[in-house]
Formats: C-alpha cells, structure tokens, sequence
C-alpha cells in the first residue's frame, strides 16, 4: 500500500493504487446505504491489486539491485528504507487507537505490533475496524523473506522458486481452509497470497529476462477470462476458492503491467491524472485510515449530543459516505505532509547503487 521505491515513477500505478484503496474503502462502507449490499467484490479486488503492484516493484528492485555491489548491503538498504516508509504512520495509528480505546485493540494490539494481524484474524475472526490490518501484516511479511530469496539464491533458481510460489499458493489456502472446518479464513495468511504476490514477482523478473511481454500479457489475461469463466459458470464449491482468486489475479497481473507500460487513451488517461496521482501517492494512509471512519464518525456525533439537525444530515447514506470521504483524504493528506513525508526523506540517505539508472518496466 505504501508508494514506489521504483527510481523511475510509473504514473499509472499510482492511478491504479487510487482505485484499489477507493474499492476497498467502498466494500467498507458500502453498509452505510439501505440498499441491500452489493455483490462487487472492491475489497477483494482492490487488495489483491495492492499485492500484485508490491510484487511487482519489490521484485524489479531487487533485481536491478543484485548485482551492484555487497547482497548484505542491498538487503539493509531495503530493510531500512521499508521502515521509513511503512512502520512510523502504522504505530502512530496503533497508539491513538489505543489512546482511544478501539473496539478489539486492547486484547490484540500485540499481534499487529508484531505485524501477525493475519494470523490473529485467522484463529479467532475479525475485528471490525482493525479487519484491513490483515493485508499489511503479508505486505510486512514478504518485505522480510522475500529479499533472502531474490537477493541471495542463484540466478538459475529465480524462476522456479516464484513459479513455484505462485502455482503452490491456491493448493495451500485449500488445505488450511479444510484444516479448521468452517473457518474458510486461509486467503488471509500470507502463502495464500502469494499467488498475487508471486504475479508480480513473476512479470517483473520476466521483464529483466528477455521474455516477450505483449504475447505474455495476453496470454495472462485469456486465461485469468476464461479461468473466471469457468468457475462462474460450473459453480464451483467454495472450497476450491482459491483456484478462482488464481484466475483473477492472472488478470490482475495483466493489468498492473499494462499500467506500468502505460494504457493509452482514456484509461490512460485518468490513470494519469493529477487528482488520481495524489490519491495513490497518500493511499499509504487513506488505506490505514478509512476503516476507522464509521466509528469515529459515531464517537464525533456522541461527543457533540447527537445534535437533531446533524443526525437527519448523518442518516443520510449519501452525506454519511461524503463526510467518511471528506475525513479520510484529509487526514491522510495531513499525515502524508506532516508526518510521513519528512521521514520517508529520510529514505535519501540510503540510496540503492542501481537508484539512479533507468528501471525497465
């Protein structure tokens, strides 16, 4: 969720981390209307689009990066500078969350300190608000391991091993959804997503390695369609699940490389424009905050006594999801220049060798 490290800035990508957050957000507060709930699956999308684009820089910065100088150098460099970025603005969260007595923080605040929020989720359900922390305890998880293996196996073995992460991912989440009955919860664990992850582990070490992009993109997309295809139309049982999330994120791994290639026309476009550019570059903080919306808003209307003037303003879904939309750019916003940026600077100070050559898509 956090912004690219890629020393050469992929517009698009930013457009594409906009609408990913904003899907999320959507599922999230998509309770606020009186409608019943929508089938669109935003939250799903949009986290799977965030693991295929982490995927995809990590990977292409490591590899760029591995044969410039000392891997021990390479990998403190990338440690430090995924502190910078991810840690500070994610502990400050925790802190006012405890400082504010979050519905579920007390009794789990030290599985997300410890970045395990999955694992938590997993063994004992969900926390309301604290629910999204799940995804950014995989992203800090295959920040750890992910490095050991780009940087340090031997190059004949790359392919295999992300290969092999990807394929191996959907019959994982299988057999740990069955190992718990009826807690069908294992797409959370970080293996399990590592069929998004590995995507874009896979179309970045391609792209480095001589494999022919446009007939390799097509072939992602046919046959994430037709895998998509297929399970929509047999009706699949849920336990198979994953196989469907593998399909999609084939077609997701299509689209995050054409925006890092650049869309052209109108998708290109908007991807690129300057209001969606700013979305992404704050979705850092509008990811960790937007599910704390709803519960603040009610603490504010409690705080202020319900005035009646503000509850028939409030009750309407519409002015409801504004308000949440309002508060969370703008709190992100704030955090973003006064917080996060001065310390994600710091980043400069740790500059990877390859940092100031150009980076193949």
């Amino acid at each position: 969720m956090a912004a690219s490290e890629n020393p050469k800035y992929l517009r698009q990508l930013d457009g594409l981390r906009a609408l990913s957050v904003a899907a999320v957000a959507w599922s999230h507060w998509r309770l606020c209307w009186t409608l019943a709930p929508s089938r669109f699956p935003g939250a799903e999308f949009g986290v799977e689009t965030f693991f295929v684009i982490s995927g995809f820089l990590i990977t292409g910065i490591l590899l760029d990066n591995r044969s410039e100088c000392s891997r021990q150098t390479i990998l403190k460099q990338f440690y430090i500078r995924r502190f910078l970025r991810i840690f500070p603005v994610f502990y400050a969260t925790l802190l006012v969350g405890l400082m504010f007595n979050v519905t579920g923080l007390r009794e789990s605040w030290g599985w997300h300190v410890a970045y395990i929020s999955n694992v938590y989720f997993y063994q004992y359900g969900w926390h309301g608000a604290l629910s999204h922390f799940w995804s950014l305890a995989v992203e800090e998880q295959f920040y750890f391991f992910w490095p050991l293996l780009m940087l340090f196996l031997p190059g004949s073995w790359l392919r295999p091993v992300i290969l092999m992460a990807v394929l191996v991912a959907p019959f994982y989440a299988m057999a740990m959804n069955a190992s718990i009955l009826g807690n069908p919860t294992a797409s959370v664990l970080m293996p399990s997503c590592m069929s998004a992850l590995g995507m874009g582990a896979f179309i970045a070490w391609s792209a480095r390695n001589g494999i022919t992009m446009r007939p390799f993109k097509q072939w992602l997309l046919c046959l994430g369609l037709v895998g998509v295809a297929v399970w929509r139309g047999c009706g699949c049982p849920a336990a198979f699940n994953p196989l469907n999330r593998f399909a999609e994120d084939c077609i997701l791994g299509w689209l995050v490389f054409s925006a890092a290639e650049g869309f052209g026309g109108l998708a290109g476009a908007i991807l690129a424009w300057a209001p969606m550019n700013y979305l992404g570059k704050i979705s850092y903080g509008l990811y960790i905050f937007h599910n704390f919306a709803a519960p603040a808003g009610q603490s504010l209307m409690n705080w202020l006594n319900n005035p009646p003037w503000l509850v028939k303003i409030y009750d309407i879904p519409s002015c409801r999801v504004l308000l949440y939309v309002a508060g969370t750019i703008g709190l992100a916003s704030l955090s973003w220049f006064c917080f996060e940026k001065p310390i994600n600077d710091l980043k400069r100070k740790f500059p990877y060798p390859a940092g100031r050559k150009p980076s193949s898509p």
